[in-house]
């Protein structure tokens, strides 16, 4: 994901909170959000996901 990817992700992140159902799932998307935003801020950086 890069940071034009990233900011559009990061505006998503206040209508996924509703989704959420206990503090684990809250605190994932905080830490998601975290980096999102370190991606947008950073230019030419990419954020990597791996796994299922």
């Amino acid at each position: 994901m890069n940071e034009q990817e990233a900011a559009v992700a990061v505006g998503e992140i206040p209508a996924l909170r509703q989704w959420c159902t206990d503090e684990r799932q809250l605190a994932a998307l905080d830490d998601l959000a975290r980096l999102l935003k370190q991606c947008t801020s950073t230019p030419g950086s990419y954020l990597w996901f791996q796994g299922d």
